[in-house]
């Protein structure tokens, strides 16, 4: 399914549901994620609209070393971070947002979003990518549990912009994802 530059904007809509302004991505920024690498974003949609998605970012080692280490957060990701060099595509992998619009908060609609991102993760698995190591960082409780009870995540640290960092060794998450 091919997305739109209307679907990012309702994705930030989403977010500002949730996470303080500095935290939320700019939807033309976020689109840009997705014209440079089709991989970053899955989504469900309620007809033509986005109801919930995911980012999954291919960062620059040093990028994500900053996220991991609360020296910037994700609002500040530009296109420009994205890691698209084949040989390196996928090593460190970032789930920028994991969000549900709050009117289509229940069990059929995180199953869904849970579904789609773990064929989505199935398929850069396939391309033959080398994950090294996997993170996300959550703003909200139920973040949390998607990041720990889905993706099997652990807690790193806290940030200062009022999230946990979660983190994986690639073998583990890959490990964990195909059980």
């Amino acid at each position: 399914m091919e997305l739109t530059f209307k679907d990012f904007v309702k994705m930030e809509e989403i977010d500002h549901q949730y996470f303080p302004n500095e935290n939320v991505s700019p939807a033309d920024e976020a689109y840009k994620w997705y014209l440079a690498d089709k991989n970053s974003c899955v989504v469900v949609k309620d007809k033509s609209n986005v109801v919930a998605y995911v980012n999954i970012l291919s960062l620059k080692k040093d990028v994500y070393n900053k996220i991991k280490h609360n020296q910037i957060n994700e609002s500040q990701i530009l296109v420009t971070d994205l890691e698209l060099d084949k040989d390196k595509y996928f090593n460190y992998l970032y789930f920028s947002s994991i969000a549900i619009d709050k009117n289509y908060r229940d069990i059929q609609t995180l199953r869904k979003l849970l579904n789609v991102t773990r064929e989505k993760i199935i398929e850069i698995i396939n391309l033959g990518c080398s994950i090294k190591e996997v993170m996300a960082d959550c703003s909200t409780i139920q973040g949390q549990k998607i990041t720990q009870r889905f993706l099997k995540l652990k807690p790193f640290m806290e940030t200062s912009h009022n999230s946990t960092i979660h983190i994986l060794s690639g073998e583990e998450f890959i490990k964990q994802l195909i059980k």
